[in-house]
């Protein structure tokens, strides 16, 4: 039979569209595989780790320490100290701590000099204090200090010229970058509070922060060789203001540098999850949909765009059921939903993202009643049944991706408790990373974290901030966490835009509108940092932690020495003078005399214009 010119050209155009279709298939699919191979290398890597060790994390005992003095029998003392250790060694600089019971003979044996109390007179003689400071030195006053007779005497040096009594002041406006890339930030929010002298300052002194009435909270005064900053306040004993203690050390001393773990993770929490059939009053009016619907069609579509405009990689923690079972049989689950799993997993490791964990149920892993309450959660009655549930997820997940590898977890609601830490490590072999919280909560019942790798080798990697839209406690502790550590670590829920209370009473399209305000902010504030998933970020900071830095310092260069060099490592470094020329390293500007350094090898070397 002869076919016919138009039928012919038809029948062509059919074999071609399905010979591109197969071609298109096989490219999403090598791409899939990719991620899987790529997941596979991480595994390798973590083994490796594991295996062979991180390397010891020795005290660093070079060089001139930073003395950290402190009243141990005054509780408001011992949080600010705490507070100031944990941010020297996360920019591991050696530190002493000096109870002010004991004092310390030489002030010069410091190389810079932390006051955790509100007395001057705790650093010994007020004297030997000026002649300290005058010949070189730097102190930092990390709290409003008494106005006592040591203090009437100091005062002048340290840039105050009149003083009046204590009062109470509310949020702060910050005239420099002591927080990077948050110049002019204004706050005005009652968590941010502090008891403060009503003050008057030197022409001379350097405002750097003052309160939302204009009361001066943080500024330097330069005197005869050295320097003083003081702040006139009390949030530095809070953990999550920890960032503002880094800035202003680092704008204290010339040249001030310091490493950075340089981190963008973005967690995805109860996703994949099953998804509620139905609809919601909001989104039919919006979108005349269904909560499947719209998670498919619109909010997944939406969150992928986001991504890609503004440089995110997604960590979904998966839920297998949202019943409230704590007790076997966990395999009789109904709303288990494997296609959804399949489906969005596949999307999320395709771009980029990871598949973690977040449990068998929402259900925290926790055996203390009075806790489980908090959240409307039941508790569990033994560690085994944990045991099991966590089995239950894994091999849930195992029939969906066989050959993919799951090893991050984030806790429900952010609450873990010791049990239930033992029964993840038991049942998970391939347990990595754990993602909670790094803020203290406020009913006191969260899995608080430090960046750190535990004794047990699971890596400690806690998140800072949360939501669809910035608030302003967030806007704070995201600018802290970035200075401190360099990490910008966050969490959504997909349910948070169909539930009132955290949708703000908002409609996705608000909603969303928000989401890439929000996100084009932080791109826009921190271009810089890197965008890794939860597992990859975790194992390039544990390399960090376990790395030692040693510093040279000579009028017009500084060299680094780094030991147990594994990677790339990232540092932030303050100087007024022009940068002349480089060695093992490059410099980015990420703010006014403020610069991103990455090391390209264990000896690296920065040399500065003469003045």
């Amino acid at each position: 039979m002869k076919l016919t010119g138009n039928f012919s050209k038809k029948i062509y155009i059919i074999l071609i569209l399905v010979l591109l279709f197969g071609l298109l298939l096989q490219f999403a699919h090598s791409k899939f595989v990719l991620q899987f191979q790529q997941n596979q290398s991480l595994i390798e890597e973590k083994k490796e780790i594991m295996k062979n060790g991180f390397g010891e994390q020795q005290p660093i005992t070079s060089g001139d320490a930073y003395c950290v003095f402190y009243d141990k029998a005054d509780a408001y003392s011992n949080r600010l100290k705490d507070n100031a250790i944990q941010s020297l060694e996360y920019m591991k600089m050696k530190t002493l701590e000096v109870n002010v019971e004991e004092r310390l003979e030489e002030l010069s044996n410091c190389k810079v000099v932390i006051l955790a109390t509100d007395k001057i007179g705790h650093l010994g003689d007020i004297e030997n204090v000026e002649q300290y400071v005058h010949q070189g030195g730097y102190i930092l006053f990390m709290s409003v200090l008494e106005p006592d007779d040591h203090y009437q005497i100091l005062y002048r040096k340290v840039g105050v010229t009149s003083f009046h009594d204590y009062i109470n002041t509310k949020g702060i406006k910050l005239t420099s970058n002591v927080l990077i890339g948050e110049k002019d930030l204004i706050i005005d929010d009652e968590f941010i509070t502090n008891t403060s002298l009503s003050i008057a300052l030197a022409d001379e002194a350097e405002l750097l922060a003052k309160s939302y009435q204009d009361i001066p909270l943080l500024w330097k005064s330069n005197y005869g060789e050295g320097a003083f900053m003081s702040f006139n306040g009390t949030l530095l004993q809070e953990k999550i203001n920890r960032g503002f203690f880094v800035g202003a050390l680092s704008l204290l001393e010339p040249n001030f540098i310091y490493p950075i773990f340089n981190l963008k993770v973005f967690f995805i929490d109860d996703f994949p999850a099953p998804i509620v059939r139905g609809t919601t009053q909001v989104i039919y009016d919006e979108y005349k949909k269904d909560i499947p619907s719209f998670y498919q069609e619109i909010w997944w579509p939406d969150m992928l765009k986001t991504a890609r405009d503004y440089d995110l990689k997604y960590t979904g923690a998966i839920i297998e059921t949202y019943n409230d079972r704590v007790e076997p049989p966990f395999d009789n689950i109904d709303d288990k939903d494997t296609h959804y799993l399949i489906s969005y997993g596949r999307e999320l490791i395709d771009s980029g993202g990871e598949l973690g964990f977040h449990g068998y149920n929402h259900q925290s892993l926790v055996m203390d009643k009075e806790v489980s309450k908090v959240y409307g959660y039941k508790e569990w009655k033994k560690k085994s049944d944990m045991f099991k549930s966590i089995q239950e997820l894994v091999t849930y997940t195992k029939n969906a991706f066989p050959q993919y590898t799951v090893t991050s977890y984030v806790p429900p609601s952010n609450t873990l408790s010791v049990e239930g830490r033992e029964a993840l490590k038991l049942a998970w072999k391939d347990l990595t990373v754990i993602s909670s919280l790094y803020p203290q909560d406020g009913e006191g019942v969260a899995y608080v974290q430090e960046f750190e790798v535990a004794d047990d080798g699971i890596i400690e990697m806690p998140r800072a901030t949360s939501g669809y839209y910035e608030k302003v406690y967030d806007r704070w502790a995201e600018a802290n966490t970035m200075t401190g550590v360099g990490v910008f670590s966050h969490f959504v829920h997909p349910d948070d835009v169909i539930s009132e209370d955290r949708s703000n009473n908002m409609g996705w399209e608000q909603n969303y509108e928000l989401f890439n305000k929000y996100m084009s902010r932080v791109q826009h504030t921190y271009p810089w940092v890197r965008a890794l998933p939860a597992t990859e970020a975790a194992l390039d900071m544990a390399k960090n932690i376990y790395s030692h830095v040693t510093w040279s310092h000579s009028e017009y260069a500084i060299e680094g020495h780094v030991t147990n060099y594994r990677s790339e490592s990232f540092y932030v470094f303050r100087t007024t003078s022009n940068i002349k020329s480089l060695t093992n390293c490059t410099v980015l500007t990420i703010d006014e005399n403020t610069y991103l350094v990455t090391a390209k090898a264990a000896n690296f070397k920065i040399e500065l214009e003469e003045a």
